[in-house]
């Protein structure tokens, strides 16, 4: 299988598997004004080296800041209770490796690592909603987001949306929200399965 070096919203992010990126420039200067995050904000200059592993379900390295993550089911998860394996790299450099409690990850707090986990358990279900997203505002992150510093992605989903439709882009505004609604769902009914008709009332975008 390919690996694609993802240049859309001006954050080069590798991932394996591939999706697909926008490399509109009203795109790049979206994500560049959605950043909700200074503490944790990386001074380096890139061209950094990762490693995307097989045998995972997702696998993605950022050479603008050197962070990686890797992830899979752990040998300990059930339907009721999911657990994601991850193992990378965060913004110092340092690895680490974790278990990721599904049910618990609440998207108001949480990590990028945490909600890309999320992710990709909502994309194996076959959730349409977090997959024609293509996780590009989660891979965004990875240039300057430590990926196990906790942020408010309800508001960084919200301010991207925002300035999504302030920049004529509507339909990416409505795929975003649509993606953060299936995360908050997920977080208040601890994963119990809904269709794609589920009543959730969709976010207007002006």
């Amino acid at each position: 299988m390919s690996v694609l070096g993802l240049q859309g919203a001006g954050f080069p992010t590798a991932r394996y598997p591939v999706g697909a990126t926008s490399r509109n420039n009203n795109m790049r200067n979206v994500f560049g004004q959605s950043e909700i995050s200074g503490k944790s904000s990386s001074a380096h200059g890139g061209n950094y080296h990762g490693t995307l592993k097989m045998g995972y379900l997702h696998s993605e390295f950022s050479p603008v800041s050197g962070q990686e993550l890797h992830m899979k089911y752990d040998e300990s998860s059930t339907d009721d209770d999911p657990v994601m394996y991850v193992e990378g790299k965060d913004i110092r450099g340092k690895n680490f490796t974790q278990k990721i409690h599904l049910n618990d990850v609440n998207p108001e707090n949480a990590t990028p690592a945490e909600i890309t986990a999320l992710r990709v358990h909502l994309a194996q279900q076959g959730d349409k909603s977090v997959k024609a997203s293509s996780g590009i505002p989660l891979m965004a992150l990875g240039s300057h987001q430590d990926v196990n510093t906790t942020m408010d992605f309800k508001q960084y989903y919200e301010n991207l949306a925002s300035n999504l439709g302030n920049a004529g882009l509507k339909q990416n505004a409505r795929i975003y929200m649509s993606e953060l609604e299936r995360y908050l769902f997920y977080h208040h009914t601890k994963g119990v399965r809904f269709s794609d008709t589920s009543s959730i009332s969709s976010t207007a975008v002006v």
